[in-house]
């Protein structure tokens, strides 16, 4: 193997994401990032799911139900979702 061969694997490997927010100091808490190609990225328990900040709108629609179009229990409930604290 070249040098050069072994500097074009180390610049495959250089993280660009940007670290937006992280629970801890600890590496290994839950953290916040966006990506070189503004991918929007979370990471729990080292599983890491990067998607544009678009599908992580609709995610967030279709998984909490934040639709203020809906009946009023729904939207009530989804409310109550989102201020309830994970239990990871």
């Amino acid at each position: 193997m070249t040098d050069d061969k072994r500097a074009d694997e180390a610049e495959a490997w250089l993280n660009t994401d940007k670290e937006l927010w992280r629970e801890s100091d600890s590496y290994y808490s839950p953290s916040i990032h966006v990506t070189s190609s503004n991918g929007i990225g979370i990471n729990v328990g080292g599983h890491v799911i990067v998607a544009p900040v678009k599908r992580w709108h609709v995610a967030g629609e279709v998984f909490f139900c934040v639709n203020p179009s809906l009946s009023s229990w729904r939207w009530k409930l989804a409310m109550w979702l989102l201020k309830q604290k994970p239990s990871v």
